[in-house]
């Protein structure tokens, strides 16, 4: 009785293999292995179906780092862009937008962040924008929370156009960060209230991997609403690329964007124009939450 119940864990492993390689069983049934044939045993089976699920779970954190990253920066700038877009700002000279250990509507953001907006040299300021944060919950599924520390310290221009349009371009730079849960809090930095900024406004600590980044990125707004996003072969020190673009209709702004290694896609996400949607693994299939344009759930 002994031999066919192990006979039945191999055929059974062999078909979650199957599964997980795309491929299927043979019509005529499973052969059963002889010494010497090659054929995988129970325990090398285990150990391929381990690698599966390590390599599964290395995409979606990957993913998830490389979506904070774009989403933490477009966040920081659709809510300077809100501000700046109110009749009362919009005569401002130089604005200083602070806001620190900000809790999104749902609690489960914690962020800080400087934003300085220097006097308009016609139709175009330079700007410059410091910003930490992390989830509070973190992805329980992956035993991980996410966070990041990065911004435009130099080099940002928004430009001013007739009938309310207005565009924010830079190069966002820094790390995507990943702790245990509950490990990560935010420390104020010694960033100033000018532009170049001297240093970094806000850090976290109790980082255990970072992930630095260079975000090329080019955002348009229409009253203080975000009509286009637009980045080109943003790129990670892991090895990631991640691209992104805005398809809009009449009804509705849809943000697009795809996560790379090398030529492999590991995932996509689909947001709308408030940054609420979905993040997919290729892999898997599996999705998570985006909600104000950071990954928050399963």
């Amino acid at each position: 009785m002994a031999r066919p119940a192990t006979f039945a864990v191999a055929a059974l492993i062999a078909l979650l293999l199957a599964g997980c390689s795309g491929g299927s069983f043979n019509p005529s049934g499973v052969s059963l292995p002889t010494a010497g044939d090659g054929v995988q045993t129970v325990s090398d089976a285990a150990d391929a179906l381990d690698v599966h699920r390590s390599s599964a779970s290395e995409n979606a954190k990957a993913a998830i780092g490389a979506t904070d990253a774009l989403g933490a920066f477009v966040r920081d700038l659709s809510d300077a862009e809100n501000i700046l877009s109110r009749p009362t700002r919009a005569q401002s000279h130089h604005v200083v937008h602070r806001a620190v250990a900000r809790g999104s509507r749902d609690k489960r953001i914690i962020s800080g962040s400087d934003l300085v907006i220097q006097p308009s040299l016609g139709n175009v300021s330079t700007f410059c924008q410091s910003s930490a944060g992390y989830s509070v919950t973190g992805i329980p599924s992956l035993d991980v929370t996410f966070g990041w520390q990065s911004g435009a310290l130099s080099g940002g221009a928004r430009a001013t156009e007739d009938h309310g349009f207005t565009t924010w371009s830079a190069n966002a730079s820094g790390e995507i960060v990943r702790s245990a849960i509950g490990a990560l809090s935010i420390r104020r930095g010694a960033g100033s209230s000018s532009c170049p900024m001297t240093a970094p406004a806000f850090s976290l600590d109790g980082a255990d991997v970072a992930d630095a980044f260079s975000i090329p990125i080019s955002l348009a707004f229409r009253r203080g609403v975000i009509s286009s996003v637009s980045v080109a072969n943003a790129t990670f020190a892991n090895g990631e690329s991640l691209d992104a673009t805005t398809v809009a209709n009449r009804q509705s702004l849809e943000v697009d964007g795809v996560v790379r290694n090398g030529r492999t896609k590991v995932a996509t996400f689909r947001t709308n124009a408030s940054g609420n949607g979905t993040l997919t693994i290729t892999s898997t299939g599996a999705q998570y939450v985006i909600a104000d344009w950071i990954v928050v759930s399963i």
